[in-house]
């Protein structure tokens, strides 16, 4: 029975991936297409998508191409794009979330009718999580980059023939992120030292600077410095300056980076705390086996990085990504872009994978488990991929995202807009309660609701400059929030509070403020889905009791 059971399976199996034609491969693109729009539908752009919307509708050219970046550590690329839309009064939800969908399409057609994959594989990749939620139904310009790596895969076989191809793959890559540069920087050098193997200096340089190969490299040399000098930090920019070193210590960062991360790109999850990675709590457990997974994966990926020859194309991408990473900056989101160099990488070793038939080796027990192994591994990474997926779909239809559009249409049903609204700033206390750091420039919680209004509604973003709509990102001196904090205290108790501001710091002789002078009006949840969980977190608006009374309670 059991025989004839898995008869039946690989006959099905074997028909489905053998048929002629592409219309399954049409159906899984139309598929996937549709039910992304529906779950975007659902879904509400957060900061990190409002944050861009802003920059790209209210920042100036000149400070999108040439200042902007310092603080945000993006290429302007994504802002140029948006703001095409952005300064024309495109509507935001709309226009954002037609524009990823679209980029999407095109890294879904790459994937599921260019890739080398079995058929079985491509039709499932693109409902996986981080494929179909992560930078799906979010908008980010990480989808541009899925294109770039895509693309670099499917030229790598001919890089040496049409190195400008390969070489426009990897600008597309430079101007997506951060850590797109240093992705296409280090496959890059993977290409060169293919190019020096065997040779001495003047043979590799001759290889080098002989043909079209020469002016590829100038090119994407001087588009990827480009970039670098547009991203590379300011002084007081807050990601690169703020002087906390954080709950980990660097070797606890390049270890998660090294072997944790793999594992929780693919089938485990021992980062879930929405945090920059200097500041995440670990479960110690389910770091460690997270670890101890992502070791094993390591050693599948040399064993057939090793028949493919494609060793150093992944180990010199991913030491130069995971040091940067474990040192510099790293945040929960970001694992999406490790599983996408793990599909360029797995798509280049299939076009080069040739069967080995030395007995010898066939014979070494070990040698010859690591191809069911990595089969039933990749198996449990779509199966546990495909779960996140419709786990975190399913989260998004049931709860609220974020909690601005519940917030911007409150305000605009009673009337509230005119006085503007106060949200909290960065403040630091010490056990006693002291304040110890201030910072009135970290006001991210106004980005997402500005989005919906045509000028800046948040009276404490930005000095409350109606054109100044997204947060600078800029570390304001002492002088400066001094003089920030006093304007504060002369304008009086604000109309409207997001949340209990640090008032107390502002109106010391007030008991409590918020039971003398406020009243709570309004509730907003609000849920950030991470794979099959998510991170709660509520907030309250809170109304002056003289505007309360006036607005609700007249009567």
């Amino acid at each position: 029975m059991i025989k004839r059971i898995q008869a039946l399976i690989l006959g099905a199996y074997s028909r489905f991936e053998h048929a002629k034609g592409h219309l399954p491969e049409l159906i899984v693109l139309c598929a996937y297409v549709l039910s992304l729009a529906v779950f975007m539908y659902y879904h509400e752009p957060w900061y990190d998508e409002a944050q861009a919307w802003l920059i790209a509708r209210d920042g100036s050219w000149h400070d999108i191409f040439f200042l902007i970046p310092h603080y945000e550590g993006h290429p302007p690329v994504w802002y140029l794009i948006l703001a095409v839309f952005a300064k024309n009064g495109a509507d935001f939800d709309l226009t954002i979330k037609c524009l990823t969908l679209s980029i999407n399409a095109v890294a879904m057609y790459l994937l599921i009718y260019r890739s080398p994959f079995p058929r079985l594989i491509r039709c499932i990749l693109p409902f996986t999580y981080f494929l179909f939620y992560q930078h799906g139904v979010i908008c980010r310009p990480y989808s541009m980059l899925l294109i770039g790596f895509l693309l670099a895969a499917h030229f790598w076989q001919v890089r040496n023939q049409k190195p400008f191809c390969m070489a426009l793959s990897l600008m597309l890559m430079c101007a997506s992120s951060a850590y797109g540069i240093i992705f296409a920087g280090g496959i890059t050098l993977a290409w060169l030292w293919e190019l020096h193997d065997g040779k001495n200096l003047k043979g590799f340089l001759l290889e080098v600077l002989s043909g079209k190969r020469l002016w590829a490299y100038v090119s994407l040399l001087v588009f990827a410095l480009l970039n670098i000098a547009a991203i590379i930090p300011k002084p007081d920019t807050f990601a690169a300056s703020y002087g906390l070193s954080g709950n980990n210590p660097v070797w606890l960062r390049l270890i998660y980076m090294y072997f944790g991360s793999i594992a929780d790109a693919t089938c485990f999850s021992s980062y879930e705390d929405y945090n920059e990675l200097r500041y995440v709590w670990f479960s110690i457990p389910k770091l460690i086996i997270g670890c101890l997974i992502g070791f094993a994966i390591l050693l599948l990926i040399y064993h057939f990085g090793k028949k493919c020859k494609t060793v150093s194309l992944f180990v010199v991408p991913f030491v130069l990504f995971a040091t940067f990473s474990g040192i510099v900056y790293f945040y929960l989101q970001h694992i999406d872009v490790l599983l996408q160099f793990l599909l360029f990488w797995a798509w280049v070793s299939k076009k080069e994978y040739r069967p080995d038939s030395d007995q010898a080796q066939a014979s070494n027990r070990i040698i010859r488990y690591a191809t069911p192994v990595m089969l039933c591994g990749v198996g449990l990474s779509l199966a546990v991929s495909a779960w996140w997926n419709v786990a975190a779909c399913i989260n998004e239809v049931r709860y609220q995202y974020g909690f601005s559009q519940q917030l911007a249409a409150f305000l605009d049903n009673y009337g509230l807009t005119e006085y503007g609204i106060m949200v909290r700033w960065q403040q630091l206390t010490d056990e006693n309660g002291k304040v110890i750091y201030n910072n009135t420039n970290q006001t991210v919680n106004g980005v997402a609701l500005n989005a919906y209004y045509d000028e800046n509604i948040v009276i404490n973003m930005n000095g409350g400059d109606p054109d100044m709509t997204y947060v600078t990102h800029r570390i304001p001196t002492e002088e400066e929030n001094e003089r920030v904090l006093q304007s504060w205290k002369e304008a009086g108790l604000p109309a409207l509070t997001l949340d209990r501001c640090q008032l107390k710091s502002l109106f010391p002789e007030y008991r409590d403020v918020y039971i003398q002078c406020y009243t709570d009006v309004l509730f907003l949840p609000e849920y950030h889905i991470w794979k099959n969980g998510y991170t709660y977190s509520k907030h309250h608006l809170y109304v002056r009791n003289d505007i309360a009374r006036k607005h609700f309670f007249s009567e």
